[in-house]
């Protein structure tokens, strides 16, 4: 496996090229990092500077501040920083991008998206974003999984990657119950609306458990905890109880346009939580291999299929 780490040189990644090289370690993986000059006024301004960065790179990968056990590969390189970064990453087949946290550009990142966002554009291969120091491997990972093949390759990607025996793995699934804001509207009893809540989590809870058994090398590892809440809010608040050191979650991508218009749960999640965040591309790490979904029926639990009927029914008259 090959992972690239790209730096700026700042001491902001720091941490992610310390990460890089303890997963290079874990992983037994091929690791370059690798810095872009972008070309200033005069040639010779461009020359100082690679100069500059090429004597700072060789330092960086020496003990003591390279604490890794195997020695990176080293490129400095010209040209746009997220052209040469991307077109790199694609050359050399790197099953891994990992870069620092992006500093904030707001009109500039709405027009052009960040450097996270382009290299996801690609859909070649995951995305992983250093904020937290990378003293050790990582030791709380939280895997936000809904019915998308995209979080199929997130648990895979999860799995082949950062996974070790000392990781704690907690699985969430953040969703809003169906239906149930209807069944404030059309009064239904409070007490009807708490059990069909909690059937529903049940469900959901089960059906969670069943892609895990179906796509898992080890599904009795993961802790499964259901969020009743719209996707974003679910997962920030289990970010919040949980303290992950690592969240990973996969994206169906899109183009840049859609997302600085709407905005995808990936980008939002990405510029709102403070850990480590692992993107995973749908069709990264393949395609699932069951046919358990979420949705519909099957978070309909007993007597309640019925009930949303009524209300279906009662909803449909009043409208009349």
């Amino acid at each position: 496996m090959r992972i690239l780490c790209a730096t700026d040189l700042l001491p902001k990644s720091d941490a992610a090229m310390e990460r890089a090289g303890i997963l290079a370690d874990q992983l037994g993986a091929d690791l370059t990092l690798l810095h872009v000059v972008v070309p200033g006024e005069s040639q010779q301004a461009l020359e100082q500077t690679l100069q500059w960065a090429s004597a700072e790179m060789r330092l960086r990968v020496r003990p003591p501040r390279w604490r890794a056990r195997s020695a990176p590969n080293v490129a400095v390189s010209t040209g746009g920083a997220a052209k040469t970064i991307l077109d790199t990453a694609t050359e050399s087949h790197s099953g891994l991008l990992v870069l620092g946290p992006h500093r904030e550009r707001p009109l500039r990142d709405a027009l052009e998206g960040t450097l996270a966002e382009k290299a996801l554009v690609t859909g070649s291969y995951p995305v992983l974003v250093v904020r937290g120091a990378a003293a050790q491997p990582y030791r709380r990972v939280l895997l936000a999984l809904d019915e998308s093949e995209a979080s199929i390759a997130a648990l895979r990607a999860t799995e082949s990657l950062v996974l070790t025996p000392d990781v704690e793995a907690t699985v969430v699934h953040a969703h809003k119950p169906p239906y149930e804001g209807m069944m404030y509207s059309s009064d239904v009893g409070t007490e009807t609306i708490a059990r069909y809540a909690e059937n529903w989590r049940r469900d959901a809870h089960q059906t969670v458990r069943e892609l895990l058994n179906y796509e898992s090398n080890d599904a009795a590892r993961y802790y499964v905890h259901v969020e009743p809440k719209l996707a974003t809010p679910g997962i920030l608040k289990a970010i919040e109880y949980f303290s992950p050191d690592l969240l990973v979650m996969g994206t169906r991508g899109g183009s840049r346009l859609r997302r600085a218009l709407v905005g995808s749960v990936a980008n939002r999640i990405l510029h709102e939580t403070s850990c480590d965040v692992l993107i995973v591309p749908e069709g990264s790490f393949g395609a699932s291999r069951s046919k358990v979904m979420f949705g519909g029926g099957r978070y309909s639990a007993e007597g309640s299929r019925g009930m949303v009927l009524e209300i279906d029914r009662r909803s449909s008259t009043h409208n009349r």
